[in-house]
C-alpha cells in the first residue's frame, strides 16, 4: 500500500509511505522517507522511516518528522 499527502516538518517537503505486509505477519513494515532527497533538510539524519508497526505514526520518530493532519 502506497500512502501519500504527508509533509515533513523539516523542510515542507512531500513524504512518501509504502507498507507492505508479509504473509502471516501481524504488522505491516513501512518505509517513509523524502519524494526528493532535499541537501537542506534538518531531518534528513532520521529518514527514511523504517520499522513496524500497525500505523505510520507509531514508527520511532514519527512525532519529529510528519507534520500533523489537518
Amino acid at each position: 500500500m502506497i500512502h501519500t499527502s504527508l509533509v515533513c516538518q523539516g523542510c515542507s517537503g512531500t513524504l512518501y509511505a509504502v507498507s507492505i505486509r508479509g504473509a502471516g505477519a501481524a504488522l505491516p513494515t513501512w518505509e517513509v522517507d523524502h519524494d526528493h532527497s532535499p541537501a537542506s533538510c534538518p531531518l534528513r539524519p532520521l529518514l527514511p522511516l523504517e520499522g513496524t508497526a500497525a500505523h505510520i505514526r507509531e514508527l520511532s520518530d514519527a512525532d519529529h518528522v510528519l507534520t500533523r493532519p489537518a
